[in-house]
C-alpha cells in the first residue's frame, strides 16, 4: 500500500495469487492481460508459458499437444477451435479431465467490450449444464 492509503498494482496481484481458483482476462484479440499463480498452477502450465501479452491461442495448443483436450491428430487446429469459441462468447463453459485425473473447469464472460474474463476450479466431474466436456482419455 503506498502512502495516500491506495493500493498499489502489486497489491491486486498479491489479492489474486491469493485465490484458489484461477482467473485470467483477456484482451478482445486474445492476448492474456491479468492472471493470477492459481491459473497456471491449476492447469499445471509452466509459469513463463502464462504471462502478460501470451496468446489464448498459444495457451491452449500447449494443452491441445500435451492431451489436455482428448487425443486429436491436429491439436493446433483443436486449440484454434476452442479458443475462437471462447473469444466470441461461444464457448461458455468448458470442463476437461485433465492427464492426472483430475477435472477443471473453466467459465468465461464475454464483456461488452470483447474482452473476456476467465475463471478457473477443480470440480468433481462434467456437470449436465456444461457447454462442453472433454476427457484427456478420449471421451466428449
Amino acid at each position: 500500500m503506498n502512502h495516500s492509503g491506495s493500493a498499489d498494482p502489486a497489491d491486486f496481484q498479491l489479492a489474486l495469487d491469493a485465490m484458489r481458483d484461477g482467473v485470467a482476462l483477456w484482451s478482445k484479440d486474445g492476448r492474456l492481460l491479468v492472471h493470477n499463480a492459481a491459473a497456471a498452477d491449476l492447469m499445471d502450465i509452466p509459469r513463463d508459458l502464462v504471462r502478460p501479452g501470451v496468446s489464448r491461442l498459444e495457451v491452449m495448443t500447449f494443452l491441445a499437444k500435451r492431451g489436455d483436450y482428448g487425443p486429436t491428430d491436429e491439436p493446433a487446429a483443436l486449440a484454434r477451435k476452442l479458443s475462437d469459441g471462447f473469444g466470441r462468447g461461444e464457448v461458455k463453459s468448458l470442463t476437461r479431465r485433465l492427464p492426472d485425473g483430475r477435472y477443471l473447469r473453466a467459465d468465461a464472460l464475454l464483456l461488452a467490450d470483447g474482452r473476456s474474463l476467465v475463471t478457473y476450479c477443480e470440480v468433481s466431474g462434467p456437470a449436465d449444464g456444461d457447454a462442453m466436456s472433454v476427457d484427456a482419455a478420449g471421451a466428449r
